[in-house]
């Protein structure tokens, strides 16, 4: 009868898969490691919500800008053409002393001797823009003629007038294009009034409109009038 077929030494089985299993559990301890670190890194980096959760963007919004006044209708808030003076006085502070730029609101006053403006800064809305302002106050809407005004601040500033003002108003004898010839000196003299003025074949509306005034080097140099429907 042959021999027994020796088998492996005693031990030399058990030995080798207990370092296999040694090699597995290394393994998965490293995973487990390396995929903690990632998990901890993420964390650094918080993203922001807001009270119910949602996800925000970071950063200041401001109202919609203006795209500057046109005799027969100005779109967006006060502020300016949007790249001058941006949306001061509308949904955020305006400094007492406007920078560049061009505003909407009501002159009140001219001395042109002095060159002394009184100016009543105000906001300037249509569209969807203008029924939400209204909306948010309790007003009609939709608005009437497509235009709402809010001029919550009572603020009167003292701008001073360039002797050359460019003044583009209408001759509301013949409504509602701008008419070129107006007098500086003629404006001033309707303003104040609670009615239309006759002055040299012209009808100047004076306080009854709101105007576009246009600040440059630090002073008026230009003042449109509104048209409102």
């Amino acid at each position: 009868m042959p021999p027994p077929t020796p088998g492996p030494p005693h031990g030399t089985g058990g030995s080798r898969v207990w370092l296999v299993v040694a090699i597995v559990l290394a393994v998965l301890v490293v995973g487990v490691a390396v995929g903690a670190i990632l998990l901890s890194a993420d964390a650094d980096e918080p993203v922001p919500t807001g009270a119910t959760g949602t996800t925000i963007t970071t950063g200041v919004t401001g109202p919609t800008e203006p795209t500057g006044p046109t005799a027969t209708g100005s779109t967006g808030a006060t502020g300016g053409t949007g790249t001058e003076a941006g949306n001061l006085g509308c949904g955020t502070p305006a400094p007492i002393v406007l920078p560049e730029g061009t505003y909407f609101g009501y002159v009140q006053s001219i001395d042109t001797a002095s060159g002394a403006l009184a100016f009543d800064l105000a906001c300037f809305y249509t569209g969807e823009e203008a029924n939400e302002q209204a909306a948010q106050r309790g007003d009609e809407v939709p608005v009437p003629n497509d235009v709402y005004i809010v001029n919550d601040n009572t603020r009167i500033r003292n701008l001073t007038v360039d002797p050359s003002v460019e003044l583009v108003v209408l001759d509301w004898n013949s409504c509602c294009e701008p008419k070129p010839g107006a007098d500086l000196d003629d404006f001033a003299s309707a303003l104040g009034n609670d009615d239309f003025v006759e002055i040299g074949g012209r009808s100047y509306a004076g306080s009854l409109s709101p105007y576009w005034v246009t600040i440059e080097g630090g002073v008026v140099s230009r003042i449109e009038e509104q048209f409102l429907p």
